[in-house]
């Protein structure tokens, strides 16, 4: 082979490895400021744009590209939860009990297959706290009821909407003062002042384990004028 056919093939070797990498680089480039945003499937679902055009209704001036990811979580913790077989005497009919009793509640939202509920009303009941949000249910053959999710009551924090995207991925939207969890120094803000505060998004998915909290910017109210409107 001649110098000058050597010469063509590693030029195009070389062009093709450029832009192939090229390529690659830009696509990983991409997905890590998707994955900074709220994902595509969350925002073009029904319950998240019912969700922000309630907002903007009440007078909220926020969308979905304001969000950003600000953590990541495991979310399967054994000391926030109680798993049963459904095998186990008595169980079977304990869930079936379970599931028909939450059916007309307010703030208690059923999953496509009906076998699993998020409750996540704002009042302290079954030994759940008014700021902790309880998943029940049957996943394939095993009853959960878990804390899956809680806020810091001194930030004055209010779920105010949960819904599920299929069986195993569900979001919750929290409004509280824009503070850490575990701030103990901060000093309380009453519902009557004003403070400054933030919404959360919290991306849940029990197949893999996962809670993604997107924020959106902070903003200042008085949330007693507000709780009514959420």
């Amino acid at each position: 082979m001649s110098m000058r056919k050597k010469a063509v093939i590693l030029s195009t070797i070389a062009i093709f490895v450029l832009v192939a990498s090229t390529v690659y680089f830009n696509i990983a480039e991409q997905r890590a400021v998707d994955r900074s945003k709220i994902p595509e499937k969350v925002e073009l679902s029904k319950g998240f744009q019912k969700w922000i055009t309630n907002l903007k209704n009440k007078d909220f001036i926020i969308g979905a590209d304001e969000f950003r990811l600000v953590e990541e979580n495991e979310i399967y913790n054994t000391k926030w939860m109680k798993v049963n077989s459904i095998d186990e005497p008595g169980k079977k009919e304990e869930l079936e009990l379970m599931l028909k009793k939450h059916s007309d509640v307010d703030k208690v939202e059923y999953s496509p297959s009906k076998r699993e509920f998020i409750d996540y009303r704002n009042i302290a009941r079954d030994g759940y706290l008014s700021n902790e949000v309880r998943l029940y249910g049957l996943k394939e053959d095993k009853i959960l009821d878990a804390r899956i999710l809680d806020c810091s009551a001194k930030a004055n924090c209010y779920f105010d909407r949960a819904y599920f995207l299929d069986n195993d991925v569900f979001v919750i939207s929290e409004i509280s003062r824009n503070i850490d969890k575990k701030d103990e120094t901060t000093l309380v803000c009453l519902l009557t002042e004003n403070c400054e505060y933030t919404f959360k998004v919290h991306v849940i998915d029990l197949v893999n384990n996962s809670r993604l909290i997107y924020e959106s910017d902070p903003f200042t109210l008085v949330l007693n004028d507000k709780l009514r409107d959420l």
